[in-house]
């Protein structure tokens, strides 16, 4: 793993930001159109700016990006939830985490990853969740570098 980052921080997600988010996200719905086109359409935006900004909104979610010498590196969105019929607890569940395609592997997606727990844990967090498609490998050994272990599998066929 070689990490180039050296001035990277994160700062809360504005308005203001749309575009550069549409387009990272767009680069994760790329990875979701090659992985399962019978599921994932092309499109022109991953999320309506107005979906965005609503979400800007939520008390309960934490949207921040990464950024480095003014550029946006990658741009991660955190749900605070409490799941009904479990033990009592908070989880601090990553709806999404991009790194910029031409930043990859350069520790950034490691460093929002952390960000994230320690965002967890200040906010009484019993953990960190994601959900990842089985065809994405790159992120799957991401997260399992990170500590992450699977928790369950979702199965499907068709009808």
């Amino acid at each position: 793993r070689r990490v180039v980052c050296v001035m990277l921080w994160f700062r809360s997600a504005r308005k203001g930001d749309y575009p550069v988010v549409d387009r990272l996200l767009m680069q994760l719905h790329e990875v979701d159109v090659q992985g399962r086109p019978e599921q994932f359409a092309p499109c022109d935006h991953y999320m309506s700016r107005e979906a965005f900004e609503s979400l800007l909104e939520n008390e309960n979610v934490l949207a921040f990006l990464a950024q480095e010498q003014g550029e946006v590196l990658g741009c991660c969105f955190v749900s605070l939830l409490e799941h009904q019929g479990t033990v009592p607890g908070k989880v601090a569940y990553i709806d999404l985490l991009v790194v910029d395609k031409k930043h990859r592997r350069q520790g950034i997606g490691r460093a929002m990853f952390q960000h994230v727990r320690k965002y967890a844990h200040k906010i009484g967090a019993d953990r960190v969740e994601l959900m990842v498609w089985s065809y994405n490998d790159a992120a799957i050994q991401a997260y399992r570098s990170y500590g992450m272990t699977p928790q369950r599998s979702i199965y499907e066929c068709g009808v």
